[in-house]
């Protein structure tokens, strides 16, 4: 069965029992866990007229395809952060994503509400996930985004630096795409936050969001933005 958001927010309420997973011992070398304290990152520079949409990765993979086509024939790059689960079950599209160049981060491996979670159940959401992508793709990915909030705490922090994530990523614009509240309302909740630099959340997995795609992505180019991944948007 596809993996979406609302049955992500249902399982976390059943995350008791998770275990802890160890033994990714490359992926944290050397990071000063004093960064724990550093806020989460919510946008780039605001004086380049760049903008990044970034994408939960899961769901239905025909509703991928149909995204990834439309990302393809406009020359889109973007950002996708996988559920690790996601990609245990769509393996093929974290290497096709790869290959058309996109970044891929990390969602966690069960999509949970992290701020709910213990410090052992949060290291082991980010671990999970981070092993899944360094089988993928060859490495952790670069960038993580914690499951179920904007934001991230100290404890999230913490465990990220463990595993090679400096800081978390949040986001400045919320589409809402993931509670299928229709086309109109996804690009009116972009169009009212939008500016240079906004990191924009967005889902795989909805009709909305595809529904949406085309009209959003000439809505930028009549503002005078650019879409471009994380990477180029954070000069990283």
């Amino acid at each position: 069965m596809p993996i979406d958001r609302r049955q992500f927010l249902k399982n976390s309420a059943l995350v008791t029992g998770v275990s802890l997973i160890s033994g990714i011992s490359d992926l944290g070398v050397g990071i000063d866990p004093a960064f724990a304290a550093n806020p989460d990152i919510a946008n780039g520079s605001r004086k380049k007229s760049e903008v990044a949409l970034t994408f939960h990765g899961a769901g239905d993979p025909a509703l991928v395809q149909k995204l990834l086509a439309i990302f393809k024939s406009t020359s889109t790059p973007v950002s996708v952060f996988a559920i690790g689960k996601w990609l245990q079950g769509y393996p093929e599209v974290a290497k096709q994503m790869l290959n058309a160049g996109y970044d891929i981060g990390n969602h966690t491996m069960n999509h949970f509400q992290m701020k709910t979670l213990n410090a052992k159940q949060v290291d082991s959401e980010i671990a999970g996930c981070a092993a899944e992508l360094k089988k993928l793709i060859g490495n952790h990915g670069k960038w993580f985004r914690p499951s179920g909030t904007q934001y991230s705490n100290a404890i999230i922090r913490k465990a990220a630096l463990k595993y090679g994530y400096n800081q978390c990523i949040a986001y400045d614009v919320d589409s809402h795409d993931y509670q299928d509240v229709g086309k109109r309302v996804v690009l009116a909740d972009i169009s009212k936050a939008i500016k240079k630099g906004s990191i924009v959340s967005l889902h795989f997995g909805h009709q909305d969001t595809i529904d949406a795609m085309p009209t959003l992505l000439e809505n930028l180019r009549v503002k005078g933005l650019t879409p471009v991944t994380l990477t180029t948007l954070l000069g990283a």
